[in-house]
């Protein structure tokens, strides 16, 4: 069994964006959580094909992947998706995984004035954290292969 990592407390954006990734991701490993996921719309199946596929070619092009605007179509679309995910506004796990999108969007707003060197920083932990948030939502809609 793998080891449950532990929610850092929100001293900071990075951490309180951690936390949310950390809870969206346990949401979407929930078994319950699948099988509702199992009856996914088209436009979601599709995404997490595509997303799947980029991830296994080593990712899209850079342009689209990193930077400010790069990282931010992410978050976007990530968010288009959930909401289409998971249809009903009252939905729990709706709002957790939104919660997690909405704090990255968060921390990318509070990354775009910070000096090159330290934005960049910042871009690359948002990545990661966005990338592994893509990761669960594609393992959740689509059973592994």
């Amino acid at each position: 069994m793998a080891k449950k990592q532990s929610i850092p407390i929100p001293t900071s954006t990075t951490k309180l964006v951690a936390g949310a990734v950390i809870v969206a991701q346990r949401i979407l490993a929930n078994e319950e959580v699948r099988r509702r996921l199992t009856n996914a719309p088209k436009v979601a199946v599709d995404w997490a094909s595509s997303r799947r596929s980029e991830m296994r070619q080593r990712g899209p092009k850079l342009t689209e992947r990193f930077g400010q605007k790069g990282l931010e179509r992410r978050v976007n679309s990530l968010g288009t998706v959930v909401t289409r995910v998971f249809p009903d506004p009252t939905d729990p796990a709706r709002v957790e995984v939104l919660k997690a999108v909405e704090s990255l969007d968060v921390a990318l707003e509070v990354a775009a004035p910070l000096p090159l060197t330290k934005r960049r920083k910042a871009q690359s932990r948002i990545d990661h954290q966005l990338a592994e948030l893509e990761a669960s939502l594609v393992d959740a809609v689509l059973p592994a292969h």
